[in-house]
Order: structure tokens, then C-alpha cells, then sequence
């Protein structure tokens, strides 16, 4: 059977109505979309590219369709997390938040942008800062503190060692600035030289644990790879950073049910995080 009679069987219109409206698709255009092949009718190359971006198009529309519908029908939270704190520390705790609510329906979206809230597709986030964003609800999760890391292996003899050593060595940077730290360690005046440089702190603690170089990180991305013993704590110095963890959701929505039990969950697994490294 041809497509455009199959288009017709699924549209429950008859053959010649299809054809009647890809023609007048083809003249609104002024492009040819398909020709006769032997007793069928085939897309011309036009007309695949465009049925391919209009499906893709309709695609997108279903899902956004689809994820409206799911929230009215099921409970549902839209989470979006820096990827490097959803991977090294939420990740790891997140399955006693989900079997403590087998209703809902969680969904994680890995973003490093400050999320728009905007269309309902975000219901919170979590982000690193000053917590002074406009038109959102900030609140505080917890502190954070500066750190340098490497492998194991990596050649710097005994260890604590002194920064001086650290900025002999090839060092990695993301997003963390090294001015807290040399300033912690007594040498503000010197310029640290990044071997390799990262827009994501995920990429930079797998090249310190392959052995690139030395990191600097946030101690909550990086306290997981120290445990098991992927990465190993350079130096003493660990000054408290000046940004922090924040749960944001917009001013214009009440807290729902559902991130109120996110938030119950981050503090209890928040103060057992910090109680195991006093």
C-alpha cells in the first residue's frame, strides 16, 4: 500500500483529500515534495528533508505535550542539577529519597546554565552561588570548601605537601578560582599555569585521576573519589568557598508537596554528609 493511502487509512480521510493537501503544501512553498514513481508516489529529496525536520519538530511538541499531561496524572518533580554534583554526590544518596516516595516520578536535568523557569518545564534547581538571583525562591543547602587532588600515583613523594609543590606540577582548572586557596596557603602572590583547562568539573577529576595533574575542587565532588581511594588529598589547606548550594524555584509557585520532601531529604542526608567529616 502506498503512503499517501496509508496517510489517508490514519488521517480517516480519503485518498484524494491527502494528495489535494500535499499539493497545496507544495504550492505554498513553491517546492516540489514528492513525484510519481511507477503507480506510487515517493518523496524528492526536498521533500525528505523536509519531512524530516517537521517530524523532529512534532517530536518535540508531543514530549512537551506529554510532560504536561504526565504532571496532571502523576506526581512529578523536573530537578535540574549541576552535572558534577548530581554525578559525585546526589547520585550516589539519591536512592533513598526514591524509595521513600514510590509515587513520584523524579526526573534529572544535567545543566550548568542558571535554569529558566519559564514554560513549567523546571520545577527547582540546585545551584552553586551567591544565592542573590532574581525572581526565585533561594534556599540554602549547605557550605562547601576548596581542595587539591590528584592520583595516587601521581610523583609528589610524602604527603601533606606544601603549595609550592602544588604549583610546580601540571595543574587542572574548571570553574574554581585559585585566589582562595593560595590566599589560605600563604602564597597569594604567586600565578598558578593550568596544563589543561575544563568547563566541567566531571572531565577535570577524571584527568586528575588518570593522572594529568593536580585539581582544585569543591570537597562535595570530589569527598566520594578520596573515600574509595581514586584521588588522594594533597595539601592541609581547605578553605571554606564563598559560594554554597542552593535549592531555587520560582516566586511565582508555591512549594509543592514534592520539593518540600526533596528538601526534608537534601538536609537529613546534608547533615550526615557533614558529620562524616568532622
Amino acid at each position: 500500500m502506498g503512503k499517501v493511502n496509508l496517510a489517508a487509512l490514519e488521517l480517516h480521510v480519503t485518498h484524494s483529500a491527502v494528495s489535494h493537501q500535499i499539493r497545496s503544501l507544495e504550492e505554498y512553498l513553491d517546492v516540489r515534495l514528492t513525484e510519481r514513481s511507477g503507480r506510487g508516489v515517493v518523496l524528492t529529496e526536498e521533500g525528505r528533508v523536509y519531512a524530516y525536520q517537521i517530524r523532529q519538530t512534532l517530536g518535540e511538541i508531543a514530549g512537551v505535550t506529554e510532560r504536561f499531561l504526565s504532571k496532571t496524572r502523576h506526581p512529578q518533580l523536573t530537578l535540574s542539577v549541576l552535572p558534577s554534583f548530581g554525578m559525585f554526590w546526589l547520585l550516589p544518596r539519591l536512592q533513598g529519597f526514591i524509595d521513600a516516595q514510590p509515587g513520584l516520578r523524579l526526573k534529572l536535568a544535567a545543566s550548568m546554565e542558571f535554569s529558566s523557569f519559564e514554560g513549567g518545564l523546571i520545577d527547582a534547581a540546585i545551584r552553586f552561588g551567591h544565592g542573590k538571583w532574581p525572581d526565585v525562591h533561594c534556599e540554602p543547602l549547605m557550605q562547601d570548601s576548596l581542595l587539591v587532588v590528584a592520583a595516587p600515583g601521581f610523583n609528589l613523594g610524602c604527603l601533606p605537601v606544601d603549595a609550592e609543590s602544588v604549583l610546580g606540577h601540571p595543574l587542572l582548572h574548571a570553574s574554581e578560582s585559585w585566589s582562595t586557596w593560595l590566599a589560605a596557603a600563604g602564597v597569594e602572590q604567586m600565578r598558578p599555569l593550568a596544563a589543561l583547562e575544563f568547563t566541567d568539573s566531571t572531565l577535570m577529576l577524571e584527568a586528575a585521576r588518570l593522572g594529568y595533574g593536580i585539581a582544585l575542587t569543591r570537597r562535595s565532588i570530589a569527598h566520594a573519589m578520596i573515600q574509595c581511594g581514586q584521588l588522594v588529598k594533597l595539601t592541609d589547606v581547605e578553605p571554606l568557598h564563598a559560594s554554597r548550594y542552593f535549592m531555587l524555584w520560582p516566586t511565582h509557585t508555591q512549594r509543592s508537596a514534592q520539593l518540600a520532601s526533596l528538601l526534608t531529604w537534601l538536609r537529613n542526608e546534608i547533615a550526615d554528609y557533614q558529620s562524616s567529616l568532622s
